[in-house]
């Protein structure tokens, strides 16, 4: 796995499976897990566990697969 840090951007998949990109905030768990803040549109409803009025999902697991509520690296093209 590549190495994760503060400020790097991953995507985050919501509750409905849909992605968002995120940028880490904080490194927990040596890169097992991070604090995010997404990016989210005007179109995405408050989901749990975000939170809307800052867009911080809190404490993230890494999922080397799109898994609901976790975050894995953008795909290289």
């Amino acid at each position: 796995m590549q190495a994760i840090s503060v400020g790097r951007i991953v995507r985050y998949v919501l509750p409905n499976g849909e992605e968002r990109p995120a940028i880490v905030t904080r490194v927990i768990e040596e890169g097992r897990a991070v604090g995010l803040h997404l990016f989210l549109d005007a179109n995405d409803a408050p989901m749990q566990p975000i939170d809307p009025a800052t867009g911080q999902a809190g404490v993230v697991r890494y999922s080397e697969e799109p898994a609901v509520n976790t975050w894995h690296w953008p795909p290289r093209t």
